[in-house]
């Protein structure tokens, strides 16, 4: 009696074991990228490791969506995270408790060879201090950075650190143009209560924030248009209101100029590679009151200014993109310029009176990766899975144009706690079939046991 007891616990284990090795197979990363932006993608596992429990290494690029992996279910594990997909090839997770919609390449950016993560806050960061989060990859340790700046209160009468949400790295990546947090307030189109925000020069080896321009609603502006640095790292594009302007790193204002509402700095690669032209995003479509059709049917064509003057430039022809919205993260030594291409959400909407970003994750349904050349080529660099819907490349991988890697698959392990919560129902399945076996072996012995012996037959 003792021995089945035994068994039948051990039993279970080893088909629970087996069942769940052949559920998430493969186990292992697969094929390693290297220095090259992956060809494609999968999708993480829920109870991915994070990069602080097994740091990936510098990462080709950051990824979010909403597959279970990105966000859980809503009985457990319920938040937003981010994939850093490591140059060797394996999916490490960022986590955002409860913050589902944060985005790659804006709420959180990628440095510029691929080794750091720089983001408003994050879960189980290694650091107890309070403001801009960057975390090193290879390490998983974090370094929080208040920009020498005093706390303020929040609506909730809380004491804060008004720093910071990253907006572009230097192409150095020692500093980092960064939004500050003011005074709150109440958007009066869409009842949203949020800061008023200001941008800043943050110099990461002072912990010193150099302010620029004047407080603005925190809605105000493009995400996607905040700022952009010169390949050199000594001068801006920042956009303020329905204007661009040219700054230097002291925040002197080289020149302003007006965009409008259908015009917007392209990106934070918005510079050329030689720093003479900076790119614009125009829009031809619908503006305001979009359902998803009119969304959809957005045509974007890229022109240019001069960045000595801010007045109109010549530039590559590139060709027009059909899209809800694109981004710009850099040029290629060849000359073509690198973009997500957003399509819209499937119940995506636009309305003067929400709060909307037409490269977030919310509005999202699908994004590419693609690369514009003169003379009307586009290159698809990267597709990946439908659940993908937000991305950040690193732009060392970007300059050399290095594309086209083998696609790393999400390997299982190593894998956070909350893989027990999977292993249960596996385990009672298991357990489940395990007994329906013993069962049915007792009653065939049963039977055999009962049934009268057969009579011999004797011959001769």
């Amino acid at each position: 009696m003792r021995k089945s007891m035994i068994a039948y616990p051990v039993a279970v284990s080893l088909l629970t074991g087996v069942a769940f090795a052949v559920l998430v197979h493969p186990v292992s990363g697969g094929p390693v990228p290297g220095d090259r932006v992956p060809g494609g993608l999968t999708l993480p596992w829920m109870w991915q490791a994070t990069v602080q429990q097994d740091p990936p290494g510098p990462a080709s690029v950051l990824v979010g969506g909403d597959s279970v992996g990105f966000e859980g279910t809503d009985l457990f594990d319920s938040e937003g995270k981010v994939a850093a997909v490591g140059r060797g090839g394996d999916y490490r997770m960022l986590r955002y408790s409860g913050w589902n919609g944060v985005t790659p390449g804006e709420d959180v950016l990628l440095s510029p060879d691929g080794r750091y993560a720089a983001q408003e806050w994050l879960e189980g960061s290694t650091s107890d201090g309070d403001g801009l989060d960057i975390v090193d990859l290879a390490t998983g340790r974090s370094v929080t950075y208040d920009g020498g700046l005093t706390r303020i209160s929040d609506q909730w009468g809380n004491a804060t650190v008004p720093c910071c949400a990253p907006a572009a790295w230097a192409p150095d990546g020692r500093s980092l143009l960064v939004e500050t947090f003011g005074t709150d307030y109440e958007d009066p189109q869409t009842s949203i209560i949020q800061a008023r925000r200001r941008l800043g020069l943050l110099d990461l080896a002072t912990n010193r924030i150099t302010p620029i321009g004047a407080e603005r609603p925190g809605g105000a502006v493009r995400k996607a248009s905040r700022g952009a640095f010169a390949p050199d790292g000594r001068h801006l594009a920042v956009t303020a209101g329905d204007r661009l302007e040219l700054i230097d790193r002291t925040g002197k204002v080289g020149w302003t100029t007006d965009l409008g509402d259908r015009r917007h700095l392209a990106g934070a690669g918005a510079f050329s590679p030689d720093g003479s032209r900076i790119a614009v995003a125009e829009l031809d479509g619908c503006l305001d009151a979009c359902d998803r059709a009119a969304l959809a049917t957005r045509r974007w064509r890229i022109s240019y200014l001069d960045a000595a003057t801010g007045r109109p430039a010549d530039g590559p022809d590139l060709p027009v993109v059909t899209a809800m919205s694109v981004r710009a993260l850099g040029w290629t030594a060849g000359g073509e310029l690198v973009v997500t291409r957003h399509e819209p959400e499937r119940d995506a909407r636009k309305r003067p009176d929400q709060e909307w970003s037409d490269t977030g994750w919310e509005q999202t349904g699908h994004i590419t990766l693609v690369a514009l050349g003169a003379g009307g080529a586009v290159r698809t660099l990267l597709d990946p899975p439908a659940d993908v819907l937000t991305l950040d490349v690193a732009a060392d991988l970007i300059r050399a144009g290095r594309f086209g890697g083998p696609t790393p698959v999400a390997g299982a392990f190593p894998a956070r706690p909350i893989i027990g919560f999977a292993l249960v129902p596996v385990a009672l399945l298991a357990a489940a079939a395990l007994l329906v076996v013993r069962l049915v072996t007792r009653l065939v012995v049963r039977r055999r046991r009962r049934e009268p012996p057969r009579p011999m037959l004797i011959t001769g």
